[in-house]
């Protein structure tokens, strides 16, 4: 690779960076403190624990008759 040629990638390189930099800077910024608390009381997202709770006791009977074999 010549001098030339990696100067040209460099230079590209620099403007990518400078173009990401700036996308990243210009993003609200992403607290998770503004999301605890948006379903609750939800029903639907009590019916997905509900379920979810179903699954993984049923995984883990599973595992445990697994397990004595």
């Amino acid at each position: 690779m010549t001098a030339r040629s990696l100067e040209q990638r460099v230079a590209k390189l620099e403007i990518r960076y400078a173009e990401l930099l700036r996308l990243i800077q210009n993003r609200p910024s992403s607290n998770w403190r503004s999301v605890v608390g948006m379903f609750a009381d939800d029903p639907h997202i009590e019916e997905l624990h509900e379920e979810m709770r179903r699954i993984r006791d049923e995984d883990r009977k599973s595992a445990k008759r697994e397990g004595e074999v």
